[in-house]
């Protein structure tokens, strides 16, 4: 059975501290309900400076400690927002520094160097991961010989610390809407590349593969199912599968409705489809955008929980998670997380329940197209 989890990037706080109070608070009374068997397996969120304060052996000790007590291992972390991630302007900056930055690299190898000294999750033919930006956030620019060269590197040091850890672990690029990684024959090319690198052996290939958020390719209007095929087919290792759905709005939804979904604090993609089928690409949901999309069709990227069943005026792109997305998922064997950063900027309509309800259900809708196919 796939390893389910949720994402902790949905909790506030960037410090240690708040990572063990929000475990303390929703994540271990979450697990007694949900009902996992042994321990509960975590997609912890680590910020720059957390990552940091774990490279001291005695915090890092201590934190270890603390999660085998209250049964939880670790299913992979996300270090994808290297800086505060919420309260605050996120929007691009989320994606800084990115892969042209060596701060990166210190990043996850920080993230790195904590997870192979953490209980680590049991998942089957699959290791734990770090996810990270899908290279750089896309601005015309093409991906440099440099990021190439620093994602070799980076399997370089996965190998290492194998060998002297005993554990496998994954880096997990997540490609996402405008960035240099956003749809799925980008993805394959870039990887081709990475391989044909002179830098590159192929016994690097398990270290670098895909976290693959089903949102993301959902609002390109990409089918999920067809995608992972064929990023399977082209042999990429899919390190974990974030379970989220897009908003979709439709000629139904009015200007205000949408002015709800607005926030100071996330970029939120738009993408409109014509007549035609092809699509208009806005780069967040704003004020000016809005009558732009009156009376049309399209989605945003804006994660929605996977337990709401949408409206008239406003839908949700979990319709896209077929049964037989389903079945391909659990014939895999890949680790699910629960993807739902957003919860604290959801319009009312949408926060009729805390966010331990929250993410309960959206868990428990995991689990339930698990054993229904």
């Amino acid at each position: 059975m796939n390893a389910i989890t949720y994402c902790m990037n949905v909790h506030r706080g960037e410090d240690l501290a708040s990572v063990q109070e929000a475990l303390e608070e929703v994540t271990i009374p979450l697990r007694e309900v949900f009902g996992t068997e042994g321990a509960f397996p975590l997609g912890l969120r680590l910020s720059a400076d957390a990552a940091k304060l774990l490279r001291d052996s005695e915090t890092l000790r201590r934190f270890s400690s603390f999660l085998v007590h209250n049964k939880l291992s670790v299913m992979g972390i996300n270090g994808f927002p290297h800086d505060a991630f919420h309260d605050c302007v996120v929007k691009e900056r989320v994606y800084e520094p990115d892969w042209t930055h060596p701060e990166r690299a210190v990043y996850t190898r920080n993230l790195f160097y904590a997870l192979s000294h953490l209980p680590m999750a049991r998942l089957g033919d699959h290791f734990p991961s770090v996810t990270t930006v899908p290279l750089a956030y896309d601005r015309g620019q093409e991906i440099s010989d440099a990021i190439v060269e620093e994602l070799c590197s980076m399997a370089l040091f996965l190998r290492k610390l194998e060998g002297f850890t005993g554990r496998r672990m994954c880096l997990a690029l997540e490609p996402e809407p405008d960035c240099l990684l956003e749809r799925t024959q980008q993805t394959i090319d870039f990887f081709e590349r990475l391989w044909s690198h002179p830098l590159w052996v192929p016994s690097y290939r398990p270290y670098i593969g895909l976290c693959f958020d089903t949102c993301h390719f959902a609002v390109s209007y990409e089918d999920p199912l067809n995608a992972l095929r064929s990023i399977v087919a082209a042999n990429i290792p899919v390190a974990r599968i974030q379970v989220s759905a897009a908003l979709e709005f439709n000629c139904y939804t009015t200007e205000e409705t949408l002015r709800a979904f607005i926030d100071r604090e996330y970029l939120h993609q738009v993408r409109r489809r014509e007549a035609n089928a092809e699509l208009t690409c806005f780069p967040d949901l704003t004020e000016e955008v809005l009558p732009q999309l009156v009376g049309q069709s399209g989605r945003i990227h804006y994660h929605v929980p996977l337990a709401w069943q949408g409206s008239t005026e406003l839908e949700s792109t979990r319709r896209t998670l077929t049964p037989a997305f389903w079945r391909y998922v659990r014939a895999g064997g890949w680790p699910l997380e629960v993807e739902s950063y957003a919860y604290f900027v959801y319009p009312q309509s949408l926060r009729k329940k805390t966010l331990s309800e929250s993410l309960l259900d959206d868990m428990i809708w995991v689990r339930n197209q698990l054993k229904s196919v």
